[in-house]
């Protein structure tokens, strides 16, 4: 609406080739005696009044504009038609009528949108860098998120954003154009910066406050910023003062409640502990769970079955049982022992919840005299969907922007903001989302018992009366009785900034922020008291943490930002056709940071949980106490020439001489140069002359290449450190200290560079209605942070790491909008996609592991077997009587031509019938990982039993080749990449008289996930769950001594015979998690991809004309659900949610089966109101 205000200040000045300008002399025209008074609004596409929009009788010259309001009062002829114009949007022709409406929507000629670039702005059609914006409006506006990151994902072609869990407090990763170095833990950060200033947390920023995103992709746009701009930039602007001679004060707020999108089910309890005798009859032991016996367990759990028929919900008492005709949900011995736990938990039903969470922004801007201002507040609060003591965050934001015209070639103003966010949730002693899965339905128990007759409780407490969880698996006990823990981040930021315009075509601007965080965290670990039932016994409440084993933990840390930004930019124009500009500057940045930590144990009162109410127990009264400092300094001087010819010929250099302390003094600073140049075919006179304009209405072709530097490879790499810590061996009754070895450094470390290559090309069609944007881009990293030489273990140290390796990543990416006017009916749509590939071009790996990084793998490659199918019994050998061969270790022998698949057993695993059969991808008649004892002299493989093993073997040059490596992988292969590929985002909406409507797509088209996940494998870490998902799998024949003596196999079923424990690694050195019946392999690799119906957006604006009457502007309602629902799923076999756990790199694991559970990702339903006054 600022806009609009400015226009009108133009019209109040009496500029000229405005159209109300011909008010002032208007032309004799011929009046109709009768006529009528009609009062009207103009509204734009985002229902906000159109201030000083031209409002005429067709024909006519005579006319008014309306008011601040967009209102406004005109006299008529009945059924005339009136004219609506205004700068920037399209004039309509409309009928009049008292009471109506007008909306305008926008010109479809974006060629004049300035947008935010790297130190100033630029005309759309001037770019030839790879740049995005981001259409806040519709990618925030009205949201219950309150994460900007997280509002990001979709919403332009290579931007990526990945989160691991739905947790209040999670963050999200960005990537630009995908992983840019493997250093400093594969970490390829965009810079992120607000209003010129970097920032590293987004989370810290409401998004009510934000004015413009735009997206740097390729070194020519982003080669500006510098050392941490090497993948990209995102640049923030928030909103700034109002240029309004009046207050406005603006309101909203959204209320919402969200729901996990994903919970595993669990199967009945009698087929839970059919899948738990299966694997503990394979393995010969006793179908035992803590006191528990299968065998006497099966009857209750069949009858509680067939008397409850479904799942016991809410969390409720845990009812005896009382006899057979009512089995209650637990079995217990008079005497309190032998208890046996039937009933079959609603767990999804018991553990979560919808959660509700609310947002409130306001904010007040106006003008006063030469001074504008803009002040806003945020209130935030959500809530995490574990029903027992759930999360809550909340956050608190302020800011204020004033500006002031000190003289009409100076202005001056300052920026300040402020955020806390303040983090309540549980510090228990084990997650209740990964603890809390583990287990079976049965087995939680999930609800709570009293103390009955007979049962002893802790003396003199008579709140036990009121019901304590039970103690076996203790999800809810964790949960309900947990510790404290409580975090408060603070982000305080303070920002000076200048313009002076000494002359025309120069300006100089120059800015100072201040940036401090604060973060302080405490942490108590508490007791829990619940009904004691390990082995099988239920005789008493028992703290199973007692006041020994309590602690209590602070951590205080703080960091300090300092930024100074000048430069100066000259504008020119040249004999009319050549247009010049350049800019030049200098940047600084000094950052400090420090942490205090402090642990006691030993709470000496459980009500005041606090570090100096700790007694230190057995270790003693002293503190474990840690700090650490940090500093880090950048600076650099930079420098932009654009030179345009007629808006045809474009040409852009930029040069950037940088300094960064993360280096040693001698290789501090560095240059790195970029360039981009653009031709706007369709500007020239031999393509007008086709006359074809109406059909394509803007071409343009780009070109960039650049170097930028990137300094983030990690903290003082340059500086040999010594690791210190205590040895098993006491010395006067204390472990005695030690330092290591000093690790070595390269003597020439020094930057990253990074070198990106950009062509795109830029069409406009229908008067640019339709537009489209490709480029394809290459990315190499050069110098990237990689091993040395491997050293010889009686070294001590490790390699050192230099500028050594190199990587490459090359994509595309096409954008598509559309939008046009159907009467009072406005509609849009747009599509995006965005694919990459990161192929490591040089990496030292001497010993050729598959699962470390070598030259020519693609990044995220996943290695493992081809799943052939089930051995049947008749893969394996027999005897005449019927009963199987087996080898001296108990092993079965498979019959000629069935590959040998014994090298992979390990423990008391044996490959049977009913287990997965690999397939022999090397012909040789066994399945393995490669040829122990392989080795390799002058190119030549040698393996034992080859002619000439021997005399290579001895030959001092020769190379071994061990297990899962790069030339003695066997049957391994390529299986999978955990890279997203396809990343594509739609959008669809439209507006009518009032009316809004926004649906938001986003998906992912391939990607490939392996995990030994307990969700996608049954019993990973030992007696864990089995789940709905599971109960097809093949089964072993018992006799009555629990001897195998069948089988039931199907090639269609989804699993093998049970077996447990399978999530650790099997035999091949090389191989990531997995074991027995799930090594790595096709058909349990998780397909990641999905398409998400992301948001829905329904919207109603009020008319003015009653809002008015209450001296409200406008006044909007809303509904919004996110996460609506997955139209494509990929994993629609595994209760996981697509999304989670995305933020992956290589060597990422999850132990004992424990990926995806954690904290689920939502859906979400809100609905708000925003309201201007």
């Amino acid at each position: 609406m600022r806009k609009h205000l400015f226009v009108t200040l133009l019209l109040a000045c009496g500029m000229p080739g405005v159209a109300f300008t011909a008010m002032a002399n208007p032309e004799p025209q011929t009046q109709s005696q009768a006529t009528v008074t009609i009062k009207g609004t103009v509204l734009d596409e985002n229902n906000e009044p159109v201030i000083g929009a031209s409002v005429t009788p067709k024909g006519t010259t005579m006319g008014v504009s309306t008011d601040a309001f967009g209102n406004f009062t005109l006299k008529v002829a009945p059924g005339a038609q009136l004219t609506v114009a205004y700068v920037g949007y399209k004039t309509e022709t409309v009928k009049a009528a008292d009471g109506m409406q007008i909306y305008l929507q926008p010109t479809t000629e974006m060629l004049n949108e300035v947008v935010a670039i790297g130190y100033g702005s630029q005309k759309r059609a001037n770019l030839t860098g790879a740049v995005a914006t981001v259409d806040v409006a519709k990618v925030m506006d009205g949201r219950p998120s309150s994460d900007v990151a997280k509002s990001l994902q979709g919403a332009v072609p290579g931007l990526t954003i990945t989160t691991n869990d739905g947790a209040v407090n999670s963050t999200a990763r960005l990537k630009i154009r995908g992983t840019g170095t493997l250093s400093n833990g594969q970490v390829s950060n965009p810079l992120i910066v607000v209003d010129g200033v970097p920032v590293d947390d987004l989370t810290f920023v409401n998004p009510d406050d934000i004015e413009n995103i735009s997206v740097l992709k390729d070194a020519a746009s982003s080669s500006i910023y510098g050392t941490r701009a090497a993948f990209g930039v995102i640049l923030v602007t928030t909103k700034k003062a109002a240029t309004q001679d009046r207050v406005s004060v603006k309101y909203s707020n959204n209320f919402a409640w969200s729901r996990a999108t994903t919970l595993p089910e669990y199967s009945s309890v009698p087929n839970q502990l059919r899948a738990l005798m299966q694997s503990n009859n394979r393995q010969g032991v006793a179908n035992e769970l803590f006191g528990m016996y299968f065998e006497d367990l099966m009857p209750y759990a069949e009858a509680w079955e067939k008397q409850n028929g479904g799942k016991a919900s809410g969390y409720r008492e845990m009812m005896p049982f009382q006899d057979w005709d009512n089995v209650g949900d637990y079995y217990v011995n008079a005497d309190g022992t032998g208890a046996l736990y039937y009933a079959n938990w609603d767990v999804a039903g018991i553990m979560f919840r919808a959660a509700p969470s609310n947002k409130h922004n306001v904010s007040v801007e106006g003008q006063s005299g030469k001074t504008n201002y803009r002040i806003s507040f945020g209130y935030d609060r959500r809530e995490g969907t574990l029903a027992f003591n759930a999360p809550v965050m909340k956050r608190y934001n302020a800011s204020a922007n004033i500006n002031t015209e000190i003289f009409d070639w100076w202005k001056a103003g300052v920026r300040f903001t402020y955020a806390d966010k303040v983090y309540n949730g549980n510090q228990t002693w084990r997650s209740p989302y990964t603890y809390g899965w583990r287990w079976g339905s049965y087995f939680g128990p999930y609800g709570y018992m009293k103390a009955y007759e007979g049962r002893r409780v802790v003396p003199g407490d008579p709140d036990y009366d009121k019901g304590v969880p039970v103690q076996c698996n203790a999800a809810v006990g964790y949960a309900t009785e947990g510790g404290q823990y409580e975090d408060d981040a603070t982000d305080t930021r303070i920002q000076a900034y200048t313009d002076i315009n000494p002359f025309k075509g120069f300006t100089l601007h120059a800015d100072f922020t201040y940036d401090r965080q604060n973060y302080n965290c405490r942490q108590a670990w508490m007791p829990i008291e619940v009904w004691n039932t390990w082995n099988g016994n239920i005789n008493y409440v028992s703290t199973q943490r007692g006041t020994s084993g309590t602690s209590a933990r602070e951590t205080n840390s703080y960091s300090t930002l300092w930024t100074v930004n000048v430069y100066g930019t000259y504008e020119h124009t040249f004999i009319d056709n050549l247009n010049f500009k350049l800019m030049a500057g200098g940047t600084a940045e000094r950052f400090t940071s420090s942490q205090f930590y402090a642990d006691r144990d030993v709470l000496l009162d459980v009500n005041l949980p606090y570090l100096g109410l700790t007694s230190g127990g057995n270790k003693g009264d002293q503190f474990l106490i840690s700090n650490t400092r940090g500093h880090r300094a950048t600076a650099g001087f930079f420098g932009r020439l654009n030179l345009d010819w007629k808006g045809i010929y474009l040409l852009e250099f930029n040069g950037r001489y940088d300094g960064s302390s993360r280096f040693p003094a001698s290789d501090q600073w560095a240059f790195f140069p970029s360039g981009s140049v653009g031709y706007r075919f369709t500007e020239e006179n031999y393509f007008k002359n086709l006359n074809i304009n109406d059909i394509l209405s803007n071409g343009k072709l780009r070109a960039s290449y650049g170097h930028i530097g990137n300094e983030a490879i990690g903290t003082n790499m340059f500086i040999s450190t010594i690791g210190t810590g205590s040895l098993n061996w006491l010395t006067g009754g204390s472990k005695t200290p030690y330092a290591g070895m000093p690790s070595l450094v390269s003597s020439s470390l020094t930057w990253e560079r990074v070198v990106t290559t950009d062509i795109g090309l830029d069409l406009g069609f229908l008067n640019n209605s339709l537009n489209l944007t490709f480029d394809w881009f290459q990315r190499d990293t050069k110098d990237m942070l990689a091993p040395s030489q491997t050293q010889p273990a009686v070294l001590g140290a490790s390699a050192p790491m230099g500028n050594n390796g190199s990587l490459r990543t090359r994509g595309w990416e096409l954008g598509i909008s559309w939008n046009h006017s159907f009467g009072d009916a406005d509609v849009y749509a747009n599509f995006n996609i965005y694919d990459g590939k990161t192929k490591v071009t040089s990496y030292r790996n001497d010993a050729g592991l598959i699962n470390n990084f070598y030259d020519g793998k693609n990044y995220g490659e996943i290695w493992g077997f081809e799943t052939d199918r089930f051995f049947e019994e008749s893969d394996f050998e027999r005897n005449a009587d019927g009963s199987y061969v087996k080898d001296a270790k108990g092993n079965f022998i498979p019959v000629e031509g069935v590959a040998d698949q014994r090298g992979l057993q390990s423990g008391s695993f044996k490959y049977g019938p009913g287990d997965i059969k690999f397939a022999d991808l090397d012909g040789d008649g066994v399945i393995s990982g490669g040829v122990k004892g392989r080795v390799e002299l002058d190119g030549v493989l040698y393996d034992p039993g080859d002619p000439g093993y021997d005399e290579a073997l001895a030959n001092p040059a020769h190379k071994s080749w061990g297990l899962g490596t790069l030339k003695n992988h066997g049957d391994l292969k390529v299986i999978g990449n955990a890279t997203p590929r396809y990343e594509y985002s739609f959008r669809v909406g439209g507006a009518w008289k009032g009316f809004d409507i926004d649906m938001f797509f986003q998906g992912v088209g391939k990607r490939d996930w392996w995990s030994t996940s307990s969700f996608v494998m049954p019993l990973m870490r030992g007696a864990d769950a089995t789940y709905a998902n599971m109960e097809s799998y093949n089964k072993m024949i018992f006799d009555e001594n629990n001897k195998i003596v069948g089988y039931e196999i199907s090639q269609s079923n989804d699993y093998p015979c049970m077996y447990p424990g399978s999530s650790s690694s099997g035999t091949i050195s090389g191989l990531g998690q997995g074991r027995y019946n799930f090594y790595p392999q096709t058909k349990y690799l998780m397909n990641m991809a999905y398409l998400r119906f992301k948001t829905l957006t329904v919207g109603y604006t009020l008319p003015t004309n009653l809002t008015q009457k209450a001296l409200i502007q406008k006044a909007r309602v809303y509904f919004t659900a996110e996460n609506l629902c997955l139209l494509y799923n990929g994993m629609k076999k595994y209760p996981i949610d697509p999304e989670i756990g995305s933020n992956w790199t290589t060597g990422l694991s999850y132990s004992d089966g424990t990926f995806g559970r954690t904290e689920p990702m939502n859906r979400t339903f809100s609905f708000g109101l925003q309201i201007t006054l």
